[in-house]
């Protein structure tokens, strides 16, 4: 209890990604804040104005990035001016809290070379060695999201990314379509999971954001939209997360058959905690994240395997899925172990003073 007492006197600042509050690094960082503050921790949250948060809010941008209306003119330049608006603004309040808690390892070598507070960051993207060793010579202190992201990267701690269990309803009932959910990119075989679902035939229902690159924009008119039919294969469209877990929890399985590793996808976890099971290829992190619970997934690279994984996924137990998601995923647990690296990082900070 004594320690419960001393890490709620701690004062901790959460720097938000400034993009939006739906994708994969922003859903997670909202988790973990709300979990901390459910602890009793002191955080404050800096974000763009628009994030809807119960934390102490200081705001970083007026509008998130995706929400301003200019967004799709902006200028590299002006958007890049805009990034670093919104991770340099926690170095004004730096005298305020304890430690600094990073989520964009974009400028955070500069975010921490003006900080003369413990830093640490969670890297939610994939990260070069020359960069990591940058950020690291700027005594940050890293979190890697899985042991394949870390590989030979030296990591304070390696830490998955977690959801808020309590908040998502969970369906014992199979649904009576497929889902995938992604950027709609090659990387996450968006393309792979249409022939799945053709395959098997089954009803599939895509959630994604299509983003303005030439490459995306072939991606999408060649390899996806011919085969959008508003019947079978139906895209969604890019919705918030509330209405993406509405859709899961009715759905029958997650395809979710990516080409090259990720970091974590926040997607795996949602989809066990609403006893949604997992259909994917066999590449970092999925074996990882899931272990060999036959109950809850199925992995392989074999396309033939997967079709068939999906046509009989009676197989799957939606009971175990959410058991697992609670073990492996919940927030609170993922909140507890940055609670103790935050301590230990305070306390070395401190004997180094």
């Amino acid at each position: 209890m004594r320690k419960t007492n001393k890490i709620k006197k701690i004062k901790i600042a959460i720097v938000a990604p400034p993009f939006g509050d739906t994708g994969g690094p922003e859903i997670a960082v909202q988790s973990l804040v709300d979990s901390l503050i459910d602890k009793g921790i002191n955080v404050t949250f800096f974000t763009p104005a628009d994030w809807k948060t119960k934390a102490k809010h200081i705001s970083t941008l007026k509008q998130s990035l995706w929400n301003m209306k200019d967004f799709k003119k902006q200028t590299g330049r002006v958007r890049i001016n805009l990034i670093i608006l919104s991770q340099m603004e926690v170095v004004n309040y730096q005298n305020n809290f304890d430690i600094i808690h990073l989520h964009s390892s974009a400028y955070a070598y500069a975010v921490a070379k003006l900080l003369k507070k413990p830093c640490i960051l969670s890297l939610h993207n994939r990260i070069g060695s020359s960069e990591f060793a940058q950020i690291k010579k700027a005594g940050v202190y890293t979190v890697s999201l899985s042991n394949s992201q870390k590989g030979k990267l030296k990591t304070a701690k390696t830490i998955w990314n977690g959801v808020q269990i309590k908040n998502i309803k969970f369906s014992r009932k199979k649904g009576s379509y497929l889902i995938t959910v992604g950027r709609i990119t090659d990387q996450k075989g968006i393309d792979t999971a249409i022939k799945i679902a053709k395959k098997a035939g089954k009803k599939l229902l895509i959630f994604g954001r299509i983003g303005n690159s030439p490459e995306r924009q072939r991606y999408l008119n060649q390899r996806i939209k011919p085969f959008l039919d508003n019947k079978q294969i139906i895209y969604k469209g890019e919705v918030s997360n509330r209405k993406i877990l509405g859709y899961l929890k009715n759905a029958e399985a997650l395809i979710f058959p990516i080409k090259r590793p990720e970091v974590c996808p926040m997607i795996i976890a949602e989809s066990l905690a609403c006893g949604t099971p997992v259909i994917g290829t066999k590449i970092d992190p999925l074996p990882e994240l899931l272990g060999n619970n036959k109950k809850i997934a199925f992995l392989s690279n074999s396309s033939s395997k997967l079709i068939e994984a999906a046509k009989n996924t009676d197989r799957f137990n939606r009971l175990e899925c959410r058991k697992y998601a609670e073990k492996y995923f919940d927030s609170s647990i993922i909140a507890d172990k940055y609670i103790n690296l935050y301590e230990k990082i305070i306390n070395k900070w401190k004997r180094k003073k």
